[in-house]
């Protein structure tokens, strides 16, 4: 089965999760490609170590190594849990601590508004 990927869009439709894949470096774009790759064609059995819950039920860390720890967090649907994932919100992770600070709890409010109005998010766009 392959996965449908989308992006949570800002209230006046900034792909949000494109704007911080911008902000890095090649070579983690690279790195977070093959692992949202991994993503729509694994899904839920991606291995445990890949693919972590957060401290907020429901929400998910994407574990990306490199020179920054790249944690983008995201949920199951929210639309259809089966067949989807949303990415919700980027993060990175130092010293065991994300950032930005509760990025977990941000994630979960924008599931949320998701939820209210689907129309919130948009395919996943990936940048090489």
């Amino acid at each position: 089965m392959i996965f449908s990927l989308f992006d949570y869009t800002s209230e006046n439709g900034n792909n949000e999760i494109k704007e911080w894949t911008n902000g890095l470096q090649k070579t983690d774009r690279a790195k977070l490609n093959a692992k949202l790759d991994m993503l729509t064609s694994k899904g839920h059995e991606l291995f445990p170590h890949v693919l972590t819950d957060t401290p907020t039920p429901g929400i998910q860390k994407l574990r990306v190594k490199g020179k920054v720890q790249l944690r983008p967090m995201l949920c199951k649907g929210p639309i259809d849990n089966e067949k989807e994932y949303t990415l919700l919100i980027g993060v990175t992770e130092r010293d065991s601590k994300f950032v930005p600070d509760k990025a977990d709890q941000t994630a979960n409010q924008r599931k949320q508004i998701i939820k209210n109005n689907p129309t919130r998010r948009c395919p996943n766009e990936r940048i090489s």
